[in-house]
């Protein structure tokens, strides 16, 4: 179990079953989420080894990443929510 109990609810969340997306959701803003992974793990390229000192940087490292990320969706949703148009 992580010390981030945001982690921990993204680790559980992954071992639950995906829903459908509903009908008012475009297929075109479903394949664009769809591909994030991919387009993500071809940037990343090749793992770094860490050692276990450098375990807590890592993590309040992706927490920090993390929480900018969700502030940049909750943005964009806000936007989308006010101009009623979603990029892609």
């Amino acid at each position: 179990m992580s010390s981030t109990p945001l982690f921990d609810a993204v680790t559980a969340r992954r071992r639950e079953p995906s829903p459908a997306p509903s009908a008012s959701v475009p297929a075109s803003l479903v394949a664009a989420i769809d591909a994030i992974p991919q387009r993500l793990t071809a940037d990343l390229g090749v793992g770094l080894p860490v050692a276990e000192e450098q375990l807590a940087l890592v993590e309040a490292v992706a927490d920090a990443v993390t929480r900018a990320v969700v502030d940049a969706v909750a943005a964009e949703v806000e936007r989308i929510t006010r101009d009623g148009r979603v990029r892609v």
